[in-house]
């Protein structure tokens, strides 16, 4: 990967994780941003923070970031961990266009609590789309 510019790094929901609108993150060198759920920062199309609502995302969960020409994340000790494809990352990983992103994983409906939704049982879940190669 070759990055002329701060590249921009959509994550589309998917229909199999917990629903939030599309986001755009700008990277620019040296930035790493967090992956999180809602706290003190309101969540927007344009930062890292995710709604209020999946039980299995943590605060801090994960961060991405560019180092040399590659797109990096790591999981920030979250609770149900962070996942690309399918495969649970314990370290450093490169983030590729295309990737499916899982932060956190299905909770059973007999850990959960009496109300929770069906979505809030349900992961972060995520197809990468990386503009600005």
């Amino acid at each position: 990967m070759n990055f002329n510019s701060a590249p921009t790094v959509s994550l589309k929901a998917t229909s199999a994780g917990f629903p939030f609108l599309t986001k755009h993150l700008s990277l620019p060198y040296k930035v790493r941003i967090q992956l999180e759920a809602q706290s003190s920062e309101a969540p927007s199309t344009s930062n890292g923070v995710f709604p209020t609502g999946s039980l299995s995302l943590s605060t801090p969960h994960a961060e991405i970031w560019i180092q040399g020409k590659q797109l990096l994340i790591r999981d920030r000790s979250s609770t149900y961990g962070t996942y690309i494809n399918g495969i649970r990352i314990q370290e450093q990983t490169l983030l590729q266009d295309g990737d499916i992103l899982t932060l956190g994983e299905q909770i059973a409906r007999a850990s959960a609590p009496a109300n929770a939704t069906d979505s809030q049982l349900c992961p972060i879940e995520a197809t990468v789309k990386i503009v600005g190669a």
